[in-house]
C-alpha cells in the first residue's frame, strides 16, 4: 500500500498523548490499520497560552484510503560530476559553509584541501573549557575559531527563512552524520552543542575517506591575487597554487578582511547589536504555556519578540536558547563578546536570548570596514578595566532605570561577571532603543520585565559586518576563481543558510568547469 500524507492537522495536548488513536478517530480507520506514522512537519502553537501541536503526518496504512493524499516523491538533488578530478581546490574555513562546500566537492570526485586556523573539535573543546573556567583565551582556538566554526558552540539551530529545494538534503546530511531524526520535520530544529562535536568528527572522517585533506592550526596569511585572478593562498610567505579558492572564513576574521580590503571589492552591511538577556527557564515556561507549564509533552519554551518604531531603530530577540547558557565569544583579549548555547536536551535552569537593535552603514565610519571597526570599539569598551574573560552584567530593571546594579544574582555566564551599566557601554541610540523596546516586549510576553531578568554584554556578532561582493556565479567581482561564501562573506547567517551557500557556490563552480 502507498504511504499517505495528512492535510495540516492540529492536536491538543490530550490528543497528542496518543497520536495513533487520534488519527484513527479523525480518518475513521482502526488503530490496527496504521502500520506506522511519522511527522513530516511539526510546530508548536503557544498562542493564548493554550499549546497545540500542528503539522503534517505520513501514514503507512494496511488499507487504501480515499481521504488522504499519496505521499509525494522526495526531491533527490542531482549534483554535477566533474571529469578533471585533478583540479586543486582550497576551502578556507571548516564552519558550515566550508564543510558543505567540501562535502559537495568530494561528491563530484574532487579532493579539496580544507584549511582551518583553529583546532579539531576535540582539542578545541579543551581551549573553550579553559576560557570558561579561567578566562584564558586562545586567540586561534575559541568559540569562534576551530572546526565547526562559531556554530559548533551554539544551540545548533537549523531553521532558516531561506527557501531552497536543497534544504531537506542539508538536514538529511546532518541526520546521516549523527543528528536526531526530528531535525527533518521540526519547525524550529536544533542539534545542541553536545551533539555537534560527534557530528563534526563524523563529517571529518567521511571527507578524509573521500580524499579531502584537513590542515588544522593553519593560518592563511593572505590570498594570492594577480591580475584580477585568485591563483591560490599564501602561508608563511609561501604561495600555494589552486584552481579555485572557496573563502568560508566566518564573521570574525578581521585580519583577512584588513588584508583584502584594497584588493577585493567589499562593502559594509547592516548589523544588529545589543546584549544577552537571561531569565529562569521556569518563568519563560509559565509565560508561554500558562497552566500547561510542566506538561510532559512540552519542551523548554522558546520566544520571539520584536519592536518597530517610527523614529527609533527596530529591535528584536535573536538566537533564543531555551535551557541554555551565555558564553564568551571574543577572539581577542581586549574585547568582550557574548553568545548563547544549549545542549540537545535544553534542560538548563536558564533561558537566554540576544536582544539587539538594528544599525546600518549610516551609523559607521567611512570605508568597507567601517562597521567592523565600529563594533570592535564597542567590544573594547565592554572589556575596559575587566579581569580576563569577565563580562559586564546588569539587572534588567536597573538597565531600564539607567543605573549600575548594586548586586547580581546567579548568571550562567562563565568565567564570571562584574556589575556595569550597559547604558554607558552601548551607543546612546542603541541603549535608548532597547530601553523603549522592553515596554513592547513586556506587552508581547507579560512578565518579561522582571527582577529575575539579567543582561550580559555585549552581543555584537549576530552577523558579519562586511559583504565581499560577488556575481551570480558566486565568484568575487574582483578576483576570478575566488568564491566568497557563507556568513563571513556577508551572504548567509546561521548553520543551514551557510551550509546552503557553501553547497550552491560549489555547484556554480562545477557547472562552470564541467
Amino acid at each position: 500500500m502507498p504511504l499517505y500524507h495528512t492535510p495540516s492537522l492540529t492536536f491538543s495536548l490530550e490528543e497528542a498523548l496518543d497520536i495513533r488513536r487520534t488519527l484513527a478517530r479523525r480518518f475513521d480507520i482502526s488503530n490496527d490499520a496504521i502500520r506506522t506514522w511519522r511527522w513530516i512537519r511539526k510546530s508548536l502553537d503557544v498562542r493564548h497560552k493554550n499549546p497545540k501541536f500542528q503539522g503534517i503526518i505520513e501514514l503507512d496504512l494496511k488499507i487504501q484510503s480515499a481521504h488522504l493524499s499519496p505521499a509525494p516523491q522526495p526531491f533527490d538533488p542531482i549534483f554535477p560530476q566533474i571529469k578533471d578530478t585533478s583540479k586543486r581546490i582550497a576551502v578556507i574555513g571548516a564552519g558550515p559553509a566550508g564543510l558543505f562546500a567540501a562535502l559537495t566537492l568530494v561528491k563530484a570526485g574532487l579532493r579539496p584541501d580544507i584549511y582551518e586556523r583553529g583546532k579539531p573539535v576535540e582539542r578545541r573543546a579543551r581551549d573553550v573549557a579553559g576560557m570558561m573556567n579561567s578566562g584564558t583565551l586562545n586567540h586561534e582556538s575559541n568559540i569562534c575559531f576551530g572546526e565547526g566554526g562559531a556554530g559548533a558552540y551554539s544551540d545548533g539551530k537549523l531553521m532558516t527563512r531561506t527557501k531552497s529545494e536543497y534544504i531537506p538534503h542539508i538536514l538529511s546530511q546532518f541526520i546521516a552524520f549523527g543528528g536526531a531524526p526530528e531535525i527533518a520535520f521540526e519547525a524550529h530544529p536544533h542539534i545542541g552543542t553536545d551533539k555537534l562535536a560527534p557530528i563534526l568528527k563524523n563529517i571529518r572522517a567521511h571527507l578524509e575517506n573521500q580524499g579531502a585533506v584537513y590542515h588544522f592550526d593553519t593560518y592563511i596569511e593572505d590570498l594570492w591575487i594577480e591580475d584580477n585572478l585568485c591563483r591560490g593562498i599564501i602561508i608563511n610567505g609561501t604561495k600555494l597554487p589552486y584552481d579555485a579558492v572557496f573563502l568560508c572564513i566566518g564573521h570574525s576574521a578581521d585580519d583577512l578582511y584588513l588584508k583584502l580590503q584594497n584588493r577585493v571589492l567589499m562593502q559594509p552591511k547592516p548589523l544588529a547589536i545589543g546584549f544577552r538577556i537571561e531569565h529562569p527557564q521556569a518563568l519563560i515556561n509559565t509565560i508561554q504555556y500558562g497552566k500547561y507549564a510542566g506538561h510532559p509533552l512540552l519542551p523548554a519554551a522558546e520566544y520571539a519578540v520584536r519592536f518597530n518604531h517610527e523614529t527609533l531603530p527596530s529591535a528584536f530577540s535573536f538566537c533564543m536558547c531555551p535551557g541554555g547558557r551565555i558564553v564568551p565569544s571574543q577572539t581577542t583579549s581586549d574585547t568582550r563578546v557574548v553568545n548563547g548555547m544549549s545542549g540537545s536536551a535544553r534542560n538548563g535552569r536558564f533561558a537566554n536570548a540576544a536582544i539587539v537593535a538594528q544599525v546600518g552603514p549610516d551609523d559607521y565610519t567611512d570605508g568597507p570596514l567601517g562597521g567592523l571597526e565600529w563594533i570592535r570599539n564597542i567590544e573594547r569598551k565592554a572589556a575596559e578595566n575587566m579581569p580576563p574573560g569577565i563580562a559586564p552584567a546588569q539587572r534588567l530593571l536597573d538597565f531600564l532605570d539607567e543605573k549600575t546594579s548594586s548586586s547580581l544574582p546567579n548568571i550562567s555566564y562563565k568565567p564570571g561577571v562584574i556589575s556595569r551599566n550597559l547604558n554607558e557601554i552601548l551607543p546612546p541610540k542603541i541603549a535608548q532603543t532597547l530601553r523603549t523596546a522592553f515596554k513592547t516586549f513586556d506587552r508581547q510576553m507579560h512578565g518579561f520585565i522582571t527582577q529575575e531578568a539579567n543582561i550580559v554584554g555585549v552581543e555584537t556578532r549576530t552577523s558579519s559586518p562586511v559583504r565581499i561582493l560577488r556575481g551570480d556565479d558566486f565568484t568575487s567581482v574582483s578576483a576570478q576563481n575566488l568564491y566568497p561564501l557563507g556568513e563571513g562573506a556577508g551572504y548567509a547567517g546561521g548553520i543551514t543558510s551557510c551550509a546552503l551557500d557553501g553547497m550552491k557556490g560549489v555547484i556554480a563552480f562545477l557547472h562552470k568547469v564541467t
